[in-house]
């Protein structure tokens, strides 16, 4: 392999636009399911604690053909 056919590091651009756009675009996708996902923990944890305080004393009536309880 000669001079003139090997490839030169220094001709690469490594930060070209194309490159560049493919970080902002990682980045913004990933910001954007981080703040779902921190959304979703913090209605879990509300949940957790609302639960906890108050003890739901709701009665379901359930007259259909899928009651667990009939069933079994």
């Amino acid at each position: 392999m000669t001079t003139s056919s090997a490839y030169s590091y220094s001709q690469r651009n490594i930060f070209d636009i194309k490159t560049l756009l493919e970080a902002v675009r990682f980045l913004i996708i990933n910001s954007i399911l981080a703040l779902i996902l921190l959304f979703l923990i913090f209605e879990e944890i509300d949940w957790a604690i609302f639960s906890f305080r108050e003890k739901p004393n709701d009665q379901v009536i359930d007259n259909t053909s899928w009651n667990i309880k009939e069933i079994f």
